[in-house]
């Protein structure tokens, strides 16, 4: 028959791989939650780029309308100015010429920094069209792998109850009620074994009479930590 040692130990390590099965369960559909989320903020910068496009490409159209309306203004002066009937007339069309000749080159300068800046945003609209399907894979990825394994470890979660209820007898009937707490509370980690006479959970040092209550096969829990205590077991480690 195995030692009480080596009975908790198996015990224990049952417990931590239902925590580990466990903590997949519930971290695959947390993890599928935020890869969703991902792609829906992938989504709406991608929403956000083609707006900007979209009214980069309106406010060049603008300015090409109003480069138009300045160039024919600029038309009707020159002939106005051919026509000049006075000095002062032809003065006058020379300064107003002038101003609009100004606002023309400013309104090119315009124009071309605007292309540039549609240009730039129709590259990072291409960009976030790229992220938006490497999101999508890799959330349609990791769910499919998730829920071809789930089965498995919910069959693996079901065998390892079954487990720990069969190792579980070993625990007298006046620890039992304590030991349900500790293993709700805390998991696997509700149980800790004892070895150079210290708890290997707090690392506190137990007395040398409860020592020797161990090495015989009594349980205790510790007096800081309060888990349930057991002998290291040499031979499984």
């Amino acid at each position: 028959m195995a030692s009480v040692a080596a009975q908790f130990n198996h015990l224990h390590s049952l417990l931590v791989q239902l925590k580990e099965a466990q903590d997949h369960l519930i971290k695959g559909p947390r993890q599928i939650k935020a890869r969703q989320a991902r792609v829906t903020e992938a989504e709406q910068q991608l929403a956000v780029k083609e707006q900007e496009w979209k009214d980069a490409r309106a406010t060049v159209d603008r300015k090409n309308l109003d480069l138009r309306s300045k160039e024919s203004h600029l038309n009707d002066l020159q002939g106005k100015l051919n026509t000049a009937s006075s000095n002062r007339e032809y003065d006058i069309i020379r300064g107003q010429t002038g101003a609009d000749q100004a606002a023309k080159a400013v309104l090119e300068d315009e124009i071309l920094e605007w292309l540039d800046r549609v240009d730039v945003l129709q590259r990072e609209v291409a960009e976030c069209k790229l992220l938006i399907k490497q999101v999508q894979d890799d959330a349609h990825k990791f769910a499919n792998d998730f829920e071809t394994k789930a089965s498995g470890l919910m069959q693996q979660e079901e065998e390892l109850k079954k487990q720990i209820a069969e190792a579980e007898k070993i625990i007298p009937k006046d620890f039992y009620a304590q030991y349900r707490r500790l293993v709700e509370a805390y998991g696997a980690e509700g149980l800790a074994s004892s070895e150079n006479g210290m708890c290997n959970q707090c690392y506190v040092g137990i007395t040398p009479q409860n020592r020797v209550l161990l090495n015989s096969g009594k349980l205790l829990f510790c007096s800081v930590c309060g888990r349930l205590l057991y002998p290291f077991d040499r031979e499984a480690h």
